[in-house]
């Protein structure tokens, strides 16, 4: 296993987690109060999020808010699926967020390019506020400061979903959701420091497998793929797979074997039932299970926040992963244009 100095791990991104949340809900959620405002007098009636990567899955789970709660139309793109398949409906009524850590990803930047062109409000989501590309792309920009992006996307797509629906129509389920929000950082805090040895446990027993099944359900379901892909196969350089719990038996029930690993991501919602459904098959036949369940971490908060809570050990679960691989997280043999792509 890699002996390395925590603090210097780009990866790991939970030291400054609290104090970026509570910064964004003081500082940056009156910033967007002023953009939802604009939404409501330009009367927004479709909202189109174009991300790629852990932005993409973050605005995919905000798009789940839009779809359970509101009649307002949301889809979540990847960049070069928006621009090789732009939507017909793209017009002054038309809201298009484009999310972008670094501000300079060449499919969102020209994304929200040709949202603007066509008349649509658009949103330019990146760490500063200027100096990239898509700052200068966006008709609004907002900068949220902080390194720990996924609860930064999260939470930012979350609050413009709860706030504009709210302002549409209230929902008790919205209101639910945005005062549950208010206790996430200490939430956070006690789980940053709670969670990191029985996770190092985990992913020293996961390092022995070559390949893993991510699988969950329902709003879980982005976020599996963010760690079973993203950060999986990026940052551990480790085969896998992810899977949605809700078609388990249409396929991936036919290759469950002994010595076959997975990791489970179960939550609170209404799906919890569907992903445990797959977890009692999947025990039958292998004992090489992992479950990261809300109920070993969570205090009562709205289902919908599950994502924001379960990320905390799951961060320490792949960064040890990795290590037990002798592998540096921060390391790259072709990303970031080390080679062309």
């Amino acid at each position: 296993m890699l002996n390395l100095d925590k603090s210097k791990v780009d990866f790991l991104v939970t030291e400054n987690m609290v104090s970026e949340v509570k910064n964004l809900m003081e500082s940056g959620f009156p910033k967007l109060d002023e953009i939802i405002n604009t939404m409501v007098e330009r009367d927004i009636d479709r909202i189109y999020f174009v991300a790629c990567g852990s932005p993409l899955c973050a605005c995919q789970t905000g798009k789940m808010l839009f779809d359970k709660y509101s009649d307002i139309p949301c889809s979540a793109f990847s960049g070069f699926d928006f621009l090789d398949h732009t939507p017909f409906k793209l017009d002054k009524n038309t809201m298009v967020i484009g999310v972008s850590d670094s501000g300079e990803t060449e499919e969102v930047v020209n994304s929200i390019r040709i949202a603007r062109k066509r008349g649509a409000l658009t949103l330019g989501v990146t760490r500063n506020f200027t100096g990239s590309k898509l700052a200068a792309a966006a008709e609004n920009v907002f900068g949220y400061g902080g390194e720990c992006i996924w609860e930064m996307h999260l939470l930012v797509s979350y609050y413009i979903a709860c706030k504009y629906m709210n302002l549409k129509g209230t929902h008790k389920e919205i209101d639910s959701i945005l005062e549950d929000m208010k206790k996430l950082p200490d939430i956070l805090a006690e789980l940053v420091i709670s969670t990191e040895e029985k996770s190092k446990e985990l992913a020293t027993r996961a390092s022995n497998w070559s390949f893993i099944y991510t699988v969950a359900s329902g709003p879980l379901l982005p976020l599996a793929c963010k760690e079973g892909i993203i950060t999986m196969l990026e940052f551990t350089w480790t085969h896998g797979s992810v899977l949605n719990a809700a078609e388990f038996r249409h396929g991936p029930l036919e290759v469950v074997a002994k010595g076959v690993p997975y990791v489970f991501i179960l939550g609170n919602d209404e799906s919890r039932h569907t992903t445990e459904r797959t977890i009692k098959f999947v025990k039958k036949f292998t004992e090489d299970v992992i479950v990261f369940d809300i109920k070993d971490y969570n205090s009562g908060l709205h289902p919908m926040l599950d994502p924001l809570i379960l990320f905390v050990p799951l961060e320490y679960f792949y960064y040890y992963l990795s290590i037990n691989k002798d592998h540096n997280p921060d390391d790259r043999r072709y990303y970031g244009g080390l080679v062309e792509y």
